[in-house]
């Protein structure tokens, strides 16, 4: 990839990527093998209702008809996970309009430029999906991606993990947000799979959900597996179904992990990624031990590690920032493109992608084995009065103190010392706050500031929701 330059609308002009070797080429065309191959073959539950891939099909094709004229823009408010909601996608995806996910308003201009002779057959490589960043370390961005883009990690799923003929894929996460929709929906869909909606995002009713619907296949947050695990209204009998829990959004832990696969017998597995690639770039093997916390690239990228001031890659085992570029060998050789760019933020697109790389911002390494782990942010690290303090490093000290439950470090700002250090506390069931403050007097660790909290505010996608936690510090 060579470097990327932004045009004033904040994309950049790439290279057309390599087909794909096999599969359909956009998402407008998702359905066809389903239809062709097992039009008789459930592919969506909702509740009491399903739509087999004739039925998906055909109801996607009624609404395409009307959504809107060709080479407008959709946004779904005020609609949570359901099946209209994916068939409403679907219909815009086939209509060669752009989708607004996340309830992300965008300027009218902007969308009118993006738009301006669109229509039918379908660019797999045009503007199609404009998703928001978690927002967890400042404002929210307004990525966009292309059909290709967004298919492309649901067809990579297929050699990576093959599907089950009676594969059933659920997920209790938001299919407002884009990357939900691309692991969950799009992945089954182009697997022959069944898609479950679900809509209950607490342990006992995820439960229930898997069992009602015999659910093979999970994607979830860490949070709710550590729910699910700690539950005591949750019986291993209603997860006898699963054979795969995939876990994304933020860090696992390895005590949940273990924990998890004790009670129900099966191992969630880590997945490392971001909006901007989109989604999952790295996985976590059921070979690798639990609490290894790392895993292998996905062979439609490939990973490097560099330093975030020269961009020199770093060697193996060196600690740096990690950036994603095409894999050049194999099926997936040059498939992959990235974000088409930060709409209306030129700017932040060449940031991005300065030394013709995606440069994500996170900090990582690659063992000898090839094998990546995710050891927080840059924008994390804490600078305070010169020194250099890590909070994911400091977390740890503090969660293995035996009145600690769970935390969050964070920097907070000072005018003399440039920020302190701040931490949100969820102390063990048994913990009072005279027993933390024992503790943490016993210790050489040092918090300027913290609060307790029942739990650590999060946003949709089960990361730490940074505005929120700062909000409790202040207070």
């Amino acid at each position: 990839m060579t470097s990327l330059a932004a045009s004033a609308n904040g994309l950049v002009e790439q290279a057309a990527p390599a087909a794909f070797p096999f599969g359909p080429a956009s998402v407008a065309d998702v359905l066809i093998e389903g239809v062709r191959d097992h039009p008789g073959r459930l592919a969506l539950i909702d509740g009491d209702h399903t739509w087999t891939y004739a039925e998906l099909d055909q109801a996607v094709s009624d609404v395409a008809a009307n959504v809107s004229e060709p080479g407008s823009n959709v946004a779904f408010l005020d609609v949570g996970s359901s099946a209209e909601l994916i068939i409403g996608v679907l219909a815009i995806f086939r209509s060669g309009d752009i989708w607004v996910a996340d309830a992300v308003e965008p300027h009218i201009a902007e969308l009118a430029a993006l738009t301006s002779g669109r229509g039918t057959p379908v660019d797999p490589h045009a503007p199609a999906v404009i998703a928001s960043t978690s927002g967890t370390s400042g404002e929210p961005k307004r990525v966009v991606h292309s059909q290709h883009g967004v298919l492309l990690p649901a067809l990579v799923s297929i050699d990576v993990e093959p599907p089950r003929v009676d594969e059933r894929i659920g997920t209790p996460l938001d299919l407002r947000i884009a990357n939900v929709m691309v692991l969950g929906p799009l992945s089954s869909f182009v697997r022959g799979s069944t898609f479950v909606v679900m809509r209950r995002r607490y342990a006992e009713g995820i439960a229930e959900d898997i069992e009602a619907n015999a659910i093979t296949r999970l994607l979830a947050v860490p949070t709710l597996a550590h729910d699910l695990a700690h539950s005591s209204d949750v019986e291993p009998s209603q997860l006898r179904t699963l054979d795969r829990v995939i876990l994304g959004g933020s860090g696992g832990d390895p005590e949940t992990q273990q924990r998890f696969a004790d009670r129900f017998g099966i191992r969630p597995t880590l997945s490392y990624g971001l909006s901007e690639a989109p989604t999952g770039v790295v996985r976590e093997s059921l070979d690798d031990a639990v609490g290894s916390r790392a895993g292998h690239p996905l062979p439609h990228v490939q990973i490097r590690v560099v330093d975030p001031d020269s961009g020199e890659e770093l060697p193996t085992g060196s600690v740096g920032e990690v950036c994603i570029r095409p894999a050049n060998s194999g099926k997936w050789a040059n498939t992959w493109t990235g974000t088409l760019g930060y709409l209306g933020r030129p700017d932040l697109t060449a940031r991005l992608y300065r030394g013709g790389v995606l440069h994500t911002g996170d900090l990582g390494m690659i063992d000898e084995l090839g094998r990546v782990s995710i050891t927080g942010r840059l924008s994390d690290l804490i600078i305070r009065g010169g020194a250099n303090v890590d909070p994911r490093a400091l977390e740890a000290e503090l969660v293995a103190l035996a009145s600690v439950a769970d935390v969050f470090v964070t920097g907070l700002n000072d005018q003399r010392l440039g920020q302190r250090v701040g931490a949100v506390v969820v102390l063990d069931s048994d913990a009072s706050t005279r027993d933390f403050e024992a503790e943490l007097n016993s210790t050489a660790i040092a918090l300027d500031q913290w609060a307790l909290a029942e739990a650590i505010p999060q946003n949709s996608m089960g990361k730490a929701d940074r505005p929120a936690v700062l909000r409790l510090l202040e207070s």
